[in-house]
């Protein structure tokens, strides 16, 4: 199996490098078209980008409102196949201050600390399509706002300009080439295991099997949970908003490197309907898709460490949309 990585050493510094040289070392346009295909396929929570001239026009939005933003590498998990390609999972930090107006409104010189998860499929040093949240939640926060007004905010810009709101669900998906991937081992079946339980069946007693007891787990809004009390009060507030939810794990990889714990990258999703109190407040009855990501590090069967991204703001969007009867096609 042979990697193209131009002149990257490895996978995880080709992921690190290209991130810079986009954003930091401002390639934009000229380097989006260089490491993004002409016909790639970005899936965010907020909605589909078919094209490559999709992302270089959000990107220069971005940096128009956030010029000063980094994109501080946490890790990249990756997978390679036997036709060159590949699969990484990159998790990163986005740091900026808010200077410039924009879809969020005049600059407040606000500084924005957002974590993001995305999974990039790369045939030949191209992404051909790519998965990724970001989580606005904390964004909201740091801009001083919650996540149900930010949403709110963005579905009025929506239907002004389209006159309909822009969130992803599988109806709104275009096909791609890329067949998801769920990895095999001990390790990696556990952990999946352990999810289905808590987020499929409910069970969240299955925490304190699946998890170290000074679990450290970050989660969407910027939070930290700290041991099995924190992420059982986590679990429920999702699924007690949705309690007829349907949870599928999309794509599971992972990676064995010595002298590390074991290292797992995760997609998945739940769908089902706003039926009760929890973290997304009164029952709507809204239809709701929550893209989610996870990243995991266990030793001796458990997680010691994770970090969970979904954008409770696209959730909040779905919501919201459903009250106005202008979800759109």
């Amino acid at each position: 199996m042979a990697l193209a990585l131009a002149h990257y050493k490895d996978v995880p510094d080709f992921i690190y490098g290209i991130t810079r040289e986009i954003w930091e070392d401002r390639g934009i346009g000229g380097k989006i078209k260089r490491y993004y295909a002409d016909d790639c396929l970005v899936r965010a929570a907020t909605g589909v980008t078919t094209d490559n001239t999709g992302v270089t026009a959000q990107t220069l939005q971005t940096l128009h409102q956030f010029p000063d933003r980094q994109l501080v590498g946490e890790d990249v998990i990756w997978t390679g196949y036997e036709d060159g390609s590949f699969l990484s999972s990159h998790r990163l930090i986005s740091v900026m201050r808010h200077t410039g107006a924009g879809i969020y409104g005049p600059a407040t010189g606000r500084v924005v600390r957002s974590r993001i998860i995305a999974d990039c499929w790369v045939v030949d040093t191209q992404v051909k399509e790519e998965w990724l949240a970001r989580d606005q939640s904390a964004f909201a926060r740091c801009m001083g706002i919650d996540s149900r007004q930010m949403a709110h905010d963005m579905v009025q810009l929506d239907i002004k300009r389209s006159g309909e709101v822009g969130f992803f669900t599988p109806e709104r998906d275009v096909p791609g080439r890329y067949r998801p991937e769920h990895q095999k081992g001990a390790d990696i079946e556990r952990y999946c295991e352990g999810w289905q339980r808590i987020w499929g069946l409910k069970e969240t007693a299955e925490i304190q099997e699946l998890y170290f007891h000074g679990a450290a787990v970050a989660v969407p809004g910027g939070d930290m949970l700290y041991g099995w009390g924190d992420i059982d009060r986590f679990a429920l507030s999702y699924l007690a908003s949705f309690p007829d939810a349907v949870f599928t794990m999309e794509s599971a990889i992972v990676n064995r490197d010595p002298g590390q714990a074991i290292r797992i990258a995760t997609r998945w999703s739940l769908r089902g309907t706003h039926s009760g109190f929890g973290l997304f407040g009164r029952p709507t009855g809204a239809e709701v898709y929550v893209m989610g990501y996870s990243h995991a590090q266990m030793v001796d069967g458990r997680v010691i460490a994770e970090w969970i991204v979904t954008d409770e703001v696209s959730v909040w969007k779905q919501i919201l949309a459903h009250e106005e009867g202008r979800a759109g096609a």
